[in-house]
């Protein structure tokens, strides 16, 4: 009996903690601050965008294609970020 009491509390905490990011308060974003960096597209590396060339693709007054990625959810857009021997499209940490 004892057992099954523990289980059962286990249970509805773990599921208390997985929703408690989906909540949202008084109009605010998450609750949760790892729920929005989850879903958000800043401070991440972004290799679905394709081949990534410095002063082209993240020049914004070229509407280089990084930049344009990024701009939609970062207020300062993103920049071609050499990993390795290759470029990736990296979009700034603002959101």
């Amino acid at each position: 009996m004892m057992l099954r009491t523990k289980v059962v509390s286990l249970v509805i905490f773990a599921a208390f903690v997985l929703c408690v990011g989906s909540n949202r308060i008084d109009g605010q974003e998450n609750i949760a601050p790892w729920v929005y960096n989850m879903k958000s597209i800043c401070c991440k590396e972004h290799p679905e965008v394709g081949r990534c060339l410095p002063g082209i693709d993240d020049n914004a007054d070229k509407d280089g294609k990084c930049w344009t990625f990024c701009i939609k959810e970062c207020e300062t857009g993103g920049f071609c970020k050499l990993f390795g021997n290759k470029h990736k499209c990296h979009c700034h940490c603002s959101g």
